[in-house]
């Protein structure tokens, strides 16, 4: 079997601010939607929208460093979800994410803070 099954890669603009989520047992989740125009990357009316959840480490870096807006790559796997809603039962598809790095940013000046030894932007599941 390859090692690499249920893996995916997206780029993609965050929708929204990433939602974050503190769960009874401590455990943090954050959501958010990625938004992906057509091949051309020029927008559409109907533009791609995927479902993300993180969680623990992964979920308090999007909290931290994800804005509206923002370019995004993404590294996760597909999973679906199954959950009942007025008696209906419903499928939901998301990407659990496992990786992620912020590719550009709408305000310079915050790049221009960082200094040249940091990281790019990446999370990482604890």
């Amino acid at each position: 079997m390859l090692p690499f099954t249920n893996q995916l890669q997206l780029i993609g603009r965050a929708g929204h601010d990433p939602e974050l989520l503190t769960l009874s047992d401590g455990t943090h989740r954050s959501t958010l939607r990625l938004y992906q125009n057509g091949r051309s990357g020029t927008q559409q009316e109907d533009p791609q929208i995927h479902h993300l959840v993180a969680w623990s480490g992964v979920a308090r870096q999007l909290q931290v460093r994800v804005s509206r807006g923002d370019r995004l790559l993404i590294q996760g796997k597909l999973l679906y979800r199954r959950f009942e809603c007025k008696g209906v039962t419903q499928v939901r598809t998301e990407i659990h994410v496992d990786h992620f790095a912020v590719l550009d940013r709408r305000m310079h000046a915050e790049m221009s803070a960082v200094a040249e030894t940091d990281r790019p932007s990446y999370g990482h599941r604890e």
